[in-house]
């Protein structure tokens, strides 16, 4: 399942299947990453300098902790950080100087001494969803424009060993001219985006946006109409699903919308390529990998951090308040200075919920593991009865476990 010579730049293997759900090995400048997999976001460079890890209050907590710095007490947690979702839009989060901007490009994240032990794949989003949004975030201070070649050079330079064209998402209340003219620039973008990373030695994703078939079908019309589809068979690796954020809570809308990108995929005869979903995890990752899905990128676990919420089981977060530590077994929760720290005996509130955050990621990428384990066994069962113990206390999430079991897993009987 190739698409390029070598192992050291790209192949995606499929090892099992059960049902439409798939698990196997993504293989990127020379790392492996076992899929279905979850990319946390985590912000690299957030405005400080060396010394603070390039700061970004709690994100430099959890950078801490991945690296193992003095401060957290703990080995480095980098298994935990098999694969990172960053942004090119992240830097223009914070008011950096273009002297501080061009400090932060000048040398990959993974060859920085400082993350040494980090070895992730780093996933570089384009920033696509952020600056359509966000019309005043751009790269104004840096004085540059944030085009398909500017957010190309910024993706190299962070090291993204995943990267993705420029694209412009659509909105549910977008009308069908707002979605044929974001493609149409999103066509132009993919256009100039091949023609930079011929020499590029990575994966490669193409954006498709969409709510059903007959949508994403249309996309893609209108951008092989600028690229030929055998172009874009040769250029790229893998598919990044996007525009779901705004419909995350309607279970029926993802479910539909990723059953439906699959049948486009193989009518298209790319559905040996990877599949991921843009900014939607957490609870929903297990429904997710059945319908086929290979990997998803979130920030759940800092936002249940930020509010107080600790991950009791990916399905339930109970306030930090109330958690009894000794009943995790997570490398957090085993630290007493981290768990003293959790229990609101710190100065700063980033080392309070920074761990918290780890914590939650670990929760997750843990549950993840399992999901990937009941794939590899013979038939779906296994990955059934996952279903129905995951899902057994909440009685909406079950009605879509039901729904997924029947449609993609083969059912009950």
């Amino acid at each position: 399942m190739s698409h390029v010579e070598s192992i050291e730049e790209f192949d995606f293997e499929i090892e099992a299947t059960a049902g439409d759900s798939r698990s196997g090995q993504l293989h990127v400048n020379g790392q492996s990453l076992p899929t279905p997999n979850l990319f946390p976001v985590i912000n690299f460079y957030a405005g400080g300098t060396k010394r603070s890890v390039y700061g970004g209050g709690i994100h430099r907590t959890l950078k801490e902790l991945m690296i193992g710095a003095d401060r957290v007490g703990t080995d480095p947690l980098t298994q935990y950080f098999d694969a990172t979702m960053v942004s090119v839009a992240s830097i223009t989060d914070y008011n950096l100087s273009k002297e501080r901007y061009m400090d932060y490009l000048d040398k990959p994240i993974k060859e920085r001494e400082l993350f040494e032990p980090f070895e992730g794949v780093v996933f570089a989003d384009s920033g696509g969803f952020k600056f359509l949004n966000n019309p005043e975030v751009n790269g104004s201070d840096f004085e540059l424009e944030m085009d398909q070649k500017t957010v190309y050079e910024m993706q190299q330079s962070m090291g993204g060993d995943i990267i993705v064209n420029l694209d412009h998402p659509i909105a549910p209340d977008d009308t069908h001219e707002d979605r044929v003219r974001k493609a149409k620039r999103t066509a132009e973008n993919i256009h100039t985006f091949l023609t930079l990373t011929q020499d590029f030695t990575g994966a490669q994703y193409l954006t498709l946006h969409g709510y059903n078939y007959s949508m994403m079908m249309e996309y893609l019309e209108i951008i092989t109409d600028k690229v030929p589809i055998g172009i874009l068979r040769e250029g790229f690796d893998g598919i990044a699903l996007g525009s779901l954020v705004p419909k995350k809570d309607d279970r029926d809308a993802l479910i539909s919308a990723v059953t439906d990108c699959k049948e486009v995929m193989d009518e298209w005869n790319i559905s040996d390529w990877p599949l991921h979903v843009l900014g939607i995890s957490s609870r929903a990752a297990p429904i997710l990998a059945a319908l086929g899905v290979d990997s998803f990128d979130s920030s759940t676990h800092l936002h249940n951090a930020i509010n107080g919420k600790y991950q009791v089981s990916l399905m339930e977060s109970i306030s930090i308040d109330n958690v009894e530590f000794d009943e995790c077994d997570c490398p957090v929760c085993e630290s007493e200075l981290l768990v003293d720290r959790m229990r609101g005996n710190a100065e700063y509130q980033k080392d309070i919920l920074g761990p918290v955050a780890m914590h939650n990621l670990i929760i997750q990428k843990r549950e993840l593991a399992k999901v990937r384990q009941c794939i590899r066994k013979e038939g779906t069962a296994a990955l059934i009865d996952y279903f129905e113990q995951t899902f057994q206390n909440d009685k909406t999430m079950r009605q879509y476990a039901h729904k997924v079991v029947n449609q993609s897993l083969g059912g009950y009987f």
